[in-house]
Parts: structure tokens; sequence; C-alpha cells
């Protein structure tokens, strides 16, 4: 595929990939020769098991530990982005919080 766009439009695709996130950059073939081409960048995020996985690795290592504390461990991702891990969790049925947003834990509910 990445040969065929290649051929059609005279450029490869361009691939970045993060923690959370693939982008896929595919350059579209020009209207008329000599025209620049136009790119349409497509983010795309992927919920990858890894970043749950490590996650839950450190819930179950310290059930007190905070959003912010666990974006720093896990570097390349933002508080609302274990903000987003930790509701998948929830809403997996993985992972409950106890008590309130202060004080409160976090309880495993998976092996």
């Amino acid at each position: 595929m990445i040969q065929g766009w290649e051929k059609y439009t005279g450029k490869k695709p361009e691939f970045e990939q993060g923690l959370d996130f693939t982008k896929a950059t595919f350059y579209l073939k020009p209207a008329r020769e000599g025209t620049t081409p136009i790119t349409t960048p497509m983010t795309t995020p992927i919920t990858t098991p890894k970043t749950q996985e490590k996650i839950l690795e450190l819930l179950r290592k310290n059930p007190l530990i905070t959003r912010k504390e666990i974006a720093e461990i896990l570097g390349g991702i933002t508080k609302d982005g274990v903000k987003y891990y930790l509701n998948k969790l929830r809403m997996g049925n993985k992972i409950k919080r106890m008590g309130g947003s202060k004080g409160g834990y976090w309880k495993i509910l998976v092996s």
C-alpha cells in the first residue's frame, strides 16, 4: 500500500507514533503538474493495552498514587491522558475509586 501510494502521489506516507497515538500523513496527488501537494494529517488515538497495564501496575504498587504522579512516572503522557486511561479502566470494570478525590484510593478489580 505504501509503495502504491508513493507511486500514485510521488511521496511516501509518513508515520509518527507516540505513547497513546499514531499519526499517519498521506500526501494527496497534486491537481495539476507543478502544484504543491496538499497534506491531510490524520491522527487517530489508539488505546494501547500497554499503557493501561502500566497504569494498573502503578495502582497495584501504590493505590494512593495521583494522576500527576502517574504522568510523571510514565512520561510522554499528560494528567488528562492519565484521566482518559483511568476512565477507560473504570468503564471496563478493572478499577474502582474508593473514597473521595482527596484521600481516596484505587481498588483493583482484576488480577
